[in-house]
């Protein structure tokens, strides 16, 4: 009875927020499930939609490492139809941003999302939020995550996956994604021009641009 009291308030408060904000961007479905869906992770859903589907945001993912220190990895910038990133020292590249991140896997067309659970209120640097666990996969990744929920926005703004063995989407066991919905952070980067790298990596990166009269450089 306690999940669905929970859910039902959560239902509410998606909707006082996509009345406050007048949707900027309406590619996600607020309340409709899809059919599919794990019932548990119906609230959990929702706002991994709306975290999607918001028009600019950005976020990073980092390490978090066995003595609790945090690594920085990769930061991603999303706007408007295009995504930029760059790793930790690296450069900017950019990609096409997908239309829209469903809660089910485009592959195997099972839910992203399993197992949901509601483990109370909690307090971060964005203010009140709503705590879940649950099971992540995606392709042939797979985790079991701990997802924070703004109570303010309805969008996830943290999340800490741990990666089944063998089933990591990133090159560490545990990953830390901090979601940031302030669009004056969220600025098209400059990006170099598109080139051949030898090894972005280690800096300084080596780039042969075949467009460039001196086409061998290091930055």
């Amino acid at each position: 009875m306690r999940r669905v009291i929970s859910a039902s308030a959560f239902c509410l408060t998606l909707i006082q927020i996509a009345t406050a904000h007048g949707a900027e961007d309406r590619r996600s479905s607020y309340l409709q499930a899809f059919n599919g869906e794990d019932k548990s992770c119906y609230a959990v859903n929702r706002a991994y939609e709306n975290m999607h589907n918001s028009g600019r945001y950005s976020y990073r993912i980092s390490e978090l490492q066995e003595d609790g220190h945090v690594r920085p990895y990769v930061e991603l910038r999303v706007i408007d139809n295009v995504v930029y990133s760059r790793r930790e020292n690296g450069v900017w590249d950019e990609k096409k941003r997908l239309p829209i991140r469903t809660p089910l896997d485009a592959d195997s067309g099972l839910p992203v999302f399993t197992s949901c659970k509601e483990l109370g209120d909690s307090q971060t640097e964005e203010g009140l939020a709503f705590h879940y666990s649950a099971h992540w996969h995606r392709s042939k990744w797979s985790a079991a995550i701990d997802i924070w929920i703004s109570k303010t926005s309805g969008k996830f703004i943290k999340t800490i996956s741990r990666y089944d063995q063998g089933a990591g989407e990133m090159p560490f066991p545990v990953a830390v994604q901090i979601m940031d919905y302030d669009r004056a952070h969220a600025m098209k980067p400059t990006v170099p021009p598109a080139c051949w790298t030898l090894d972005l990596d280690t800096p300084p990166a080596i780039c042969i641009d075949l467009t460039s009269p001196t086409p061998i450089t290091a930055r």
